[in-house]
């Protein structure tokens, strides 16, 4: 029988997988400068959207501890997340940063050392729970799924223009869906898990009335993530159904994985987009953007005390990027980024400090001969770029090559164990998000429910292990 104590952390960890996505300070209303620039966008993200979750992963961290009376420290899943923390902590002592940088982390992002304190935690914590209660997967499945299709409703109705979030924190309704996330790709790295959770959930329902409601969130899910247009989610998304459909073998799952995938390209048909807001998922300039960022990446590793052994700390690829400045590299993705005219042509470039400024103030000032059919045009360009867009690369500069590695175990030791079960089919989503982490990285909103998932698929494993040890014959 639950003890009251366990059934509140049931209860705890149920309520933060739905709303998790949701946590922010809608301050926005009582905080109105007189101009808003880019400074005070990135405030309001940071003190609206990004800490609030930070404080509330931290809070069910370590009431999550707490509430377990036995922790099974020598599981491979803690250990693993343990050297974690301890590469983390290592490495931010290696950043050469201000302390306040090392323990929230990079401005716009906060993913600093708090933020990974609580990530572990939380980890911990809720692989503990998933040991204890085999069955509470299932309730977590769905909550994690009703938490995604919220975020996909609010997305479609900042398609609409019936924003419900921007103006409570940043001033303006978003022009693009975000959710409560402040970027399509984030949104998109929620809806992802979402949709084969969807799948998934729809598969092994076996009330009608409850498939039809989770037949109705993913597709809702699904029109969310083709309003993103985000690429690498979408590819990461067919390689998912396409794992599970060949791993379950039914018509049922080939059907509902197809109805899925088609729902995506329907959003552009069934709902309207006023703002006009939309990508090609063609287009060549934000994968050729890519490589030159990871080229950049790949460089400054050479930039790093102690690497690839350990990292520089959350922030270590941008603090490279501003101590040695590669200018002409720089200028080349700004060129992709920022489509240039044709015939921009660089008289000069130079990296500049305003005085009694930071070295985060750095910015590249460049005068043109020609740009866009005018003559002599200086512009301005800070260097903001943070991170490699890769899980592997992001991990390898922040916290070392043992940590790119930690993590690929994390995320698909589960799937090779599990391999040929029909019952843990629903593991090809650690292999979807994999995917999506090739051109992507881990943000605050969204990495908490990855490691959700990645923590019952070590559970799942274990308890598939434990099962068949107990029926083997003696």
């Amino acid at each position: 029988m639950n003890s009251p104590n366990q059934h509140r952390s049931t209860i705890s960890l149920i309520a933060f997988t739905t709303f998790f996505p949701l946590v922010i300070v809608p301050g926005a209303p009582f905080w109105k400068p007189g101009l808003i620039f880019d400074t005070e966008l990135a405030q309001a993200l940071e003190m609206f959207q990004l800490f609030p979750k930070v404080l509330v992963l931290l809070l069910i961290g370590l009431l999550g501890m707490l509430s377990l009376r036995e922790i099974q420290w020598r599981k491979p899943f803690v250990l693993l997340l343990s050297v974690h923390l301890l590469l983390v902590l290592v490495s931010s002592l290696n950043a050469r940063d201000d302390l306040s940088y090392a323990l929230l982390g990079p401005q716009r992002r906060l993913d600093g050392l708090l933020y990974h304190l609580g990530l572990v935690l939380f980890g911990i914590f809720a692989y503990q729970m998933l040991l204890k209660l085999p069955n509470l997967r299932i309730t977590l499945m769905a909550a994690l799924f009703v938490g995604g299709t919220i975020q996909a409703v609010l997305a479609l109705l900042q398609r609409l223009q019936l924003d419900p979030i921007g103006p409570l924190v940043k001033w303006s309704m978003y022009s693009s869906p975000v959710g409560s996330l402040s970027h399509p790709g984030m949104l998109a790295g929620l809806l992802l898990p979402t949709i084969l959770l969807g799948i998934w959930l729809t598969i092994e329902q076996s009330r009608k009335e409850y498939r039809w409601l989770t037949l109705l969130g993913l597709f809702l899910s699904a029109l969310a993530l083709g309003a993103t247009a985000n690429r690498a989610a979408l590819i990461a998304l067919i390689v998912g159904v396409v794992g599970l459909s060949l791993i379950h073998r039914t018509w049922r799952t080939l059907l509902i994985s197809a109805f899925a995938v088609m729902s995506v390209f329907c959003v552009q048909f069934v709902v309207p987009n006023p703002q006009g807001f939309t990508r090609e998922y063609t287009a060549t300039n934000t994968l050729e953007s890519r490589f030159q960022i990871w080229a950049l990446a790949y460089q400054s590793l050479s930039k790093i005390p102690g690497a690839p052994l350990i990292g520089g700390g959350s922030d270590a690829f941008r603090l490279s990027l501003l101590r040695d400045p590669p200018i002409a590299d720089l200028l080349e993705l700004t060129k992709t980024e920022l489509a240039w005219p044709q015939d921009a042509q660089v008289a000069n470039a130079t990296v500049v400090m305003p005085p009694q400024e930071q070295l985060r103030s750095r910015y590249i000032h460049v005068e043109f001969e020609r740009f866009g059919g005018q003559a002599n045009i200086k512009r301005d360009y800070p260097i903001t770029l943070d991170k490699a867009h890769n899980l592997l690369l992001d991990r390898l500069l922040a916290f070392g090559g043992l940590s790119a590695m930690l993590w690929v175990v994390l995320y698909l030791f589960p799937v090779w164990k599990s391999w040929r079960n029909r019952n843990l089919a629903w593991l090809w989503i650690m292999i979807a998000l994999m995917v999506y982490y090739l051109a992507w990285f881990p943000v605050v909103g969204t990495e908490p429910l990855h490691l959700l998932l990645v923590a019952m698929g070590w559970a799942s494993i274990s308890s598939a292990n434990s099962s068949s040890i107990r029926s083997a014959p003696s």
